[in-house]
C-alpha cells in the first residue's frame, strides 16, 4: 500500500488535515484506510480533492 496526507477533510470516514493514511488502487478510483481502520472508496478526482500522494 502507498501513502498520502489529507488536507482537506472527507465527509465520511475519520481523518485529520495533515495526517498519513495509507490508500491502493482500486478499479474505478482509489481506497483509503481512515484512522479507525474503514476503507473508503473515492473516484481519482475526489481523491486529489481530499489527499495528496507521498
Amino acid at each position: 500500500m502507498d501513502k498520502c496526507r489529507c488536507h482537506h477533510i472527507p465527509k465520511e470516514g475519520s481523518f485529520k488535515v495533515g495526517a498519513e493514511y495509507e490508500y491502493s488502487y482500486i478499479i474505478d478510483g482509489i481506497y483509503v484506510i481512515d484512522d479507525n481502520g474503514n476503507r473508503f472508496d473515492f473516484n481519482d478526482y475526489t481523491f486529489l480533492w481530499y489527499f495528496t500522494k507521498l
